[in-house]
């Protein structure tokens, strides 16, 4: 089988659906992607190389809620995300559907993993431009190629529209660099945007030792 190569993954991911994907809601109006989208995509884009992992579920009765904490691995890469869902109870107060609840907040938390590999923001951009889609930072977002018309022979292979922040640097980060940046907690990639020699020590103490081994021997 070939190799999975993580960064082509990546772009295939986060790519335009087809036109129609994007579904709103008929009780607060909001633009979304139904989960079955985003797990066809993973499947197509990875040929079934990825993983899913439930890491805890906290059923809490009193206050009628589910959490749930999930990993997303894409090949030498994982992604946590949380998931909330309400708990349903009839007149008398007992439990009902509790197994829906947290079918719910799994596939939310799913979801949110996902989300930070920005799978379908191509897509739900132009549906929150007031929000963050409107941003200035991601005008790109708006401004991209059209449906279906992605050309990943054109993107380059190693470096991306980056640069570091560093004072006298300027210098175009690899797409490596860009991912090892989404590794770090609290760390806004979009305005700390650091080379990896110029990442302050405080901030690289943060990566996660296995995602950095990988950076740094990727041919390990």
């Amino acid at each position: 089988m070939e190799e999975l190569n993580y960064q082509d993954v990546i772009e295939r991911i986060k790519a335009r659906f087809p036109q129609g994907t994007v579904r709103q809601r008929e009780d607060n109006g909001r633009a979304y992607i139904p989960n079955q989208i985003y797990t066809d995509r993973v499947e197509s884009a990875t040929g079934s190389r990825w993983d899913r992992e439930i890491r805890d579920v906290e059923v809490n009765i009193p206050h009628r809620f589910v959490k749930v904490i999930a990993r997303v691995t894409i090949g030498p890469h994982h992604r946590d995300g949380i998931g909330f869902s309400e708990i349903h109870a009839d007149g008398s107060g007992k439990v009902k559907q509790l197994s829906t609840a947290v079918d719910q907040a799994a596939n939310e938390a799913v979801r949110d993993a996902l989300d930070t590999w920005q799978i379908g923001w191509r897509d739900l951009a132009p549906y929150n431009s007031k929000d963050w889609g409107g941003n200035p930072a991601l005008g790109h977002l708006l401004h991209g190629e059209p449906p279906g018309e992605i050309d990943f022979t054109k993107q380059p292979a190693a470096v991306i529209e980056r640069k570091c922040v560093f004072a006298n640097c300027g210098r175009k980060l690899t797409r490596d660099e860009w991912e090892l940046l989404g590794h770090i907690p609290n760390l806004s990639r979009e305005r700390m945007t650091y080379c990896f020699e110029h990442i302050p020590n405080h901030y690289k103490r943060k990566i996660p030792s296995e995602i950095q081994e990988a950076f740094l021997n990727p041919n390990k």
